[in-house]
């Protein structure tokens, strides 16, 4: 990689991942997971606040702030993000799984009455409600995890 650092940066940040050439592949599947899942969140709640009589233009400044936000509220606490997930740590001192899954049902319920599809929601809800049922809902709500690694 050294000898083409120059070239790479031309391309962007290089970033050595380890000696499995696939763990950069494996890398861009997981961020374009993340962007793609964004994307659809976004459009679903842009989809609930279009059904309640608000067009995209008054509702997507707000909604983009709001995912502005997401990396500020998920870095609050830890120095390295992540470091408590490796460690196995889920302290439910900010946020529970029973918390969050309240949330979820909440949204499953709002696109039930509001006629939208449901897919993204009820997958959502599903990690919560198996953290609940494995009894994890005093847990952080990075629980979830588990069942993503490995669900039922």
């Amino acid at each position: 990689m050294r000898n083409h650092l120059t070239t790479l940066e031309l391309l962007g940040t290089p970033k050595y991942l380890g000696e499995d050439p696939g763990l950069a592949q494996m890398m861009y599947q997981a961020q374009l997971a993340l962007f793609l899942t964004t994307l659809s969140g976004l459009m679903h709640a842009t989809a609930m606040l279009g059904a309640a009589g608000l067009k995209a233009g008054e509702s997507l400044p707000e909604l983009l702030s709001a995912a502005d936000s997401l990396g500020d509220i998920l870095r609050a606490g830890e120095e390295i993000p992540g470091t408590a997930l490796d460690a196995g740590e889920h302290p439910g001192d900010l946020s529970t799984v029973t918390m969050m899954g309240a949330t979820s049902d909440h949204i499953v319920e709002t696109s039930m009455s509001l006629g939208l599809d449901l897919a993204l929601p009820l997958a959502v809800q599903a990690h919560y409600r198996r953290a609940i049922e494995n009894g994890h809902g005093g847990d952080n709500w990075t629980r979830i995890i588990d069942s993503i690694r490995g669900p039922r």
